[in-house]
C-alpha cells in the first residue's frame, strides 16, 4: 500500500511539474530539506547548493523560470512563482520568512529579481517586475508591486546609511523606488509614505 501510495504521489508532481520524491532525495544531497513530502520544487527550477527548505515550501515554474543560488532559507509557507512568462532569479544567502513570504513573477514578461543576503520577512510579497537590491528588506505584510530597492550591506553593515533600502510597516508598496540607506515605514498605504535614512533608527556601530 505505501509503495502505491508513492506512486500516485508522484504522478501527481509529475503532472504538475514538480520533482519526484526520488528526484527530491537527489536535491537533498546538496541542499537541507526537512520534509519531502510537504516540499514542491519545480523540475525545470535552477538550485544552488546549500539551500535550506523548510516544509510548505512551494518552487512553481509553469511556463515561466526560477532560479536560485546558494545557501538561501526558505522558511515554511515561503512561496516562489515564475508563471506566464515571469522570470524570478534570487542570488545567494538571502532569507525568505520566517511569516509565509511570497515572491511572485507570474505575468507575461514580469522579471522579479532578488540580490544577495535580502531578507523578506513576515507575511512580505514581492510581484511583478521588481528589483530587490543586495542587503535590502522587505519587512512585514507588504504587497511590494513593481518596487526598486537599491542594494548596499546587509542589516549586520555598521553603516546604516550604506545598507541595502528597507520597506517596513504593512499594506500596499506600488512602484516604490529607495536608493541605499533608505528606509519607508507606511501603514496601510505608502503613497506619500516619508523616506527616510535608517541612520534615523539604527546608529552606526563602533
Amino acid at each position: 500500500m505505501q509503495d502505491r501510495l508513492f506512486e500516485l504521489m508522484d504522478n501527481h508532481r509529475r503532472e504538475n511539474g514538480f520533482l519526484t520524491l526520488t528526484e527530491m532525495t537527489v536535491l537533498a544531497e546538496t541542499n537541507t530539506v526537512f520534509d519531502p513530502f510537504s516540499t514542491l520544487i519545480a523540475k525545470t527550477a535552477e538550485i544552488g547548493a546549500g539551500n535550506t527548505f523548510f516544509p510548505g515550501v512551494t518552487v512553481s515554474c509553469d511556463g515561466g523560470t526560477c532560479s536560485i543560488g546558494r545557501g538561501n532559507v526558505f522558511y515554511p509557507s515561503t512561496l516562489v512563482i515564475g508563471r506566464s512568462g515571469g522570470r524570478v532569479v534570487i542570488g545567494d544567502e538571502c532569507s525568505f520568512g520566517p511569516g509565509g513570504v511570497q515572491v511572485k513573477a507570474n505575468q507575461p514578461g514580469s522579471e522579479l529579481s532578488i540580490g544577495h543576503r535580502v531578507r523578506l520577512l513576515n507575511g512580505a510579497e514581492v510581484v511583478g517586475s521588481s528589483r530587490i537590491g543586495a542587503g535590502a528588506q522587505v519587512i512585514g505584510a507588504i504587497s511590494a508591486q513593481s518596487v526598486e530597492l537599491a542594494g548596499g550591506g546587509d542589516f549586520t553593515s555598521p553603516d546604516p546609511d550604506r545598507r541595502g533600502a528597507v520597506l517596513k510597516g504593512f499594506g500596499l508598496a506600488r512602484g516604490v523606488q529607495l536608493g541605499a540607506g533608505d528606509v519607508m515605514n507606511g501603514i496601510g498605504d505608502f503613497t506619500g509614505a516619508a523616506i527616510e535614512r535608517q541612520l534615523a533608527y539604527h546608529p552606526r556601530s563602533k
